[in-house]
């Protein structure tokens, strides 16, 4: 009979090794639980490894979409320094090699590149520098104008409206609404009468002298007429500054003819915002602004094979009905019409959720996010950052993949609590290692997932150099 000391029971490697577990049905699988949760199948983006499992993890909300996941909106938050970013520059990339097209909104700068954490990766993917905003313009910045013609009437009218309320810090009544809709029409018969597109200074100069048609109309006097908007010209005034003070919020970002020089047709396109004052009322008008112009200009319709709907075959599907879909395109030689995927990122997007104005602005952009094949991404440390305001709520409900790494107790304790997760995971995020993260897909929690990078994007997503020794540099840092 074999000597038990032969076994070695205490030794190292009886200790440490992990024997195979097999399963073969669902009711052992519910046994264990960590191998409970399904796999997300083969097609998209590796992220990584799911620990508990073993099992690859594979993420990717346009092929999982309605197998479980009802929409491609995520929001990713944690401590600094636990993985977030390299998270996301990682699956974007990923993204990109699928055929996706990724926007960013860059907001946090390294100070030793003197640029947004995004360039870098970036250039690498496209060749081209980013999209600069910077309060007073100058050499390399660009500007968006707000009155542009390429976004549409009705929306051009909520997009000021929200600059306006945004700058007033509170809500129009109906007369100041109702005189700045008849400014907006008017800026753009005067600036058309002089064979250029009208800036918002056109606009506050129309609040400023309203016509007496426009006052009768409204029965109105035209000095009451004047009265409703004369505090939105003052807003608008202090905003954009003018020729004689160039200290305006805006100035240089929002104030003159668009310019700027964005391919939108590149893998990647990313808006340096570091160089605007984080919180300030200029980086909510401007992240406003600039997601009214994504909408309206480059989420237009287009198939993967890059031709738009109208240059595809119509299929008739149902002779009874006359029901039809869009089918191959000869030129092309693509053979079905498939709406490009685009993935949207926010970075410190607390910009965005913790104002209710711009929730609920962006309200439209979310709710219909799978009718224009988009993902949007919100990058945040913690939920306490985001105040409860019900836009902001509607918000965070539209969410359908949520991504947790390390909290402390109260940020962890409060996090389950508003999102609605087992009492059970506060604990474990709280010991969550740096690059592990929960993944919330739907409706099923995978505890574990080790995000791993390849050797050729460590250097492209590391963005702690500033408090990193040379010698100490890890991958997984945000």
């Amino acid at each position: 009979m074999t000597d038990l000391l032969d076994l070695a029971p205490l030794s190292p490697m009886h200790e440490t090794v992990r024997r195979p577990l097999y399963t073969e049905t669902t009711t052992s699988q519910a046994l264990y639980l960590p191998i409970a949760p399904p796999t997300l199948g083969t097609a998209g983006a590796i992220i990584g490894r799911e620990l508990y499992s073993g099992k690859a993890f594979i993420y990717c909300p346009f092929s999982a979409f309605g197998d479980g996941l009802p929409g491609g909106n995520m929001i990713v938050m944690g401590d600094t320094g636990r993985g977030k970013s390299a998270l996301t520059k990682t699956y974007a990339a990923r993204q990109i090699r699928l055929g996706r097209q990724v926007v960013v909104l860059d907001t946090k700068e390294q100070k030793e590149r003197e640029e947004g954490e995004w360039a870098a990766l970036g250039r690498s993917l496209t060749g081209k520098a980013p999209v600069k905003f910077a309060p007073g313009g100058g050499r390399g910045a660009s500007c968006i104008n707000p009155m542009d013609p390429a976004i549409a009437g009705k929306r051009q009218v909520e997009l000021v409206r929200t600059i306006v309320e945004l700058g007033l810090g509170k809500a129009l009544d109906e007369f100041a609404g109702s005189a700045l809709r008849i400014a907006i029409r008017r800026a753009h018969q005067r600036a058309g009468e002089l064979g250029r597109t009208p800036v918002l200074a056109d606009v506050s100069a129309a609040l400023r002298s309203p016509e007496e048609s426009d006052a009768t109309a409204k029965k109105r006097t035209r000095d009451e007429l004047l009265g409703d908007g004369l505090e939105a010209s003052y807003v608008l005034d202090r905003l954009c500054g003018s020729e004689q003070d160039a200290t305006g919020d805006l100035t240089g970002m929002l104030d003159g003819p668009t310019s700027l020089g964005v391919d939108l047709d590149a893998d990647m396109i990313v808006f340096d915002l570091t160089k605007v004052p984080s919180g300030g009322v200029a980086m909510t008008i401007l992240v406003a602004v600039i997601s009214v112009f994504l909408e309206e200009v480059w989420l237009r319709p287009l198939c993967e094979c890059g031709t738009e709907p109208g240059q595809h075959d119509r299929v008739v599907v149902d002779a009874n009905s006359g029901a039809w879909e869009l089918g191959p395109n000869p030129a092309s030689g693509c053979r079905r019409y498939t709406q490009r995927k685009r993935i949207l990122v926010c970075e410190e997007a607390w910009h965005i959720l913790g104002t209710p104005q711009l929730a609920s602005l962006l309200e439209k952009f979310l709710k219909f996010a799978r009718g224009y094949g988009l993902s949007c991404i919100f990058i945040v440390h913690h939920l306490s950052d985001i105040d409860d305001s019900p836009e902001t709520q509607a918000a965070l409900k539209m969410a359908d993949t949520i991504v947790i790494y390390s909290q402390k107790k109260a940020e962890a304790e409060a996090t389950v609590a508003r999102l609605g997760l087992p009492s059970w995971t506060a604990e474990h995020i709280m010991r969550l290692r740096r690059g592990i993260a929960l993944w919330k897909v739907g409706e099923v929690i995978y505890p574990g997932v080790q995000h791993l990078l390849v050797e050729a994007e460590q250097h492209l997503c590391f963005s702690s150099g500033s408090m990193t020794d040379l010698t100490s540099t890890s991958p997984d840092a945000e």
